[in-house]
């Protein structure tokens, strides 16, 4: 369980570090393109997965 919090973080940050990237780009090309895509699937991804461990870890106090 503790697993996923984990690697939710990872990815969360992951995407966050590829936003920040594809901002400090001048130009906006397909390389643009491909970091922000990753980015927002990295986020989403994370999140999920967050969302997951906070709904396991209420399923367990309650």
């Amino acid at each position: 369980m503790n697993n996923n919090k984990l690697t939710g973080v990872t990815l969360v940050l992951t995407g966050l570090i590829l936003l920040m990237l594809s901002i400090t780009l001048q130009s906006q090309t397909s390389f643009w393109g491909v970091l922000l895509a990753a980015s927002i699937v990295l986020n989403i991804s994370g999140a999920s997965l967050l969302f997951k461990f906070i709904r396991d870890s209420a399923k367990t106090t309650n």
